[in-house]
């Protein structure tokens, strides 16, 4: 491999890692929107989700038995310190998310900082989420 190939596989990797940031930047603008259909959208088809203390689920199981969950919970999430690595199609993103959502049974506020990762696949030039994986490591909750 000589020079030129490196500084464009340098910049190429680059390129994917900024896309997949904007993606992941994008994904939690949907979550804090509350449309599930615009969350499911960055989702592959055969993607699955594996939220902490509940059972794994495919992607059309996402939002299934209540659509509206994020908004009746005012469920809020930010990622922080995004790691990213592209190796050919896939990209693995490793976050740490700070949430926050409405307990509906008393109406206190519940924090959680979670650790999550991410594994997206490029899917007709798009970076899709193949998998995603999440586990609490705070929780509080406030009156």
């Amino acid at each position: 491999m000589d020079v030129n190939e490196i500084i464009f596989n340098l910049e190429m990797m680059s390129h994917h890692e900024n896309v997949i940031k904007e993606s992941i930047q994008n994904f939690e603008s949907a979550l804090n929107s509350g449309n599930i259909d615009s969350v499911l959208s960055f989702y592959s088809e055969d993607a699955i989700f594996m939220p902490d203390g509940f059972r794994s689920l495919k992607r059309g199981e996402i939002g299934r038995s209540n659509s509206n969950f994020l908004t009746e919970k005012d469920f809020k999430i930010k990622f922080d310190n995004l790691k990213i690595d592209v190796n050919d199609n896939y990209g693995f993103v490793e976050a740490v998310a700070n949430t926050s959502s409405i307990d509906l049974k008393d109406t206190s506020r519940v924090q959680k900082t979670s650790r999550d990762f991410f594994v997206l696949r490029q899917e007709e030039n798009q970076w899709k989420i193949f998998s995603y994986i999440f586990n609490n490591v705070t929780v509080s909750q406030t009156s």
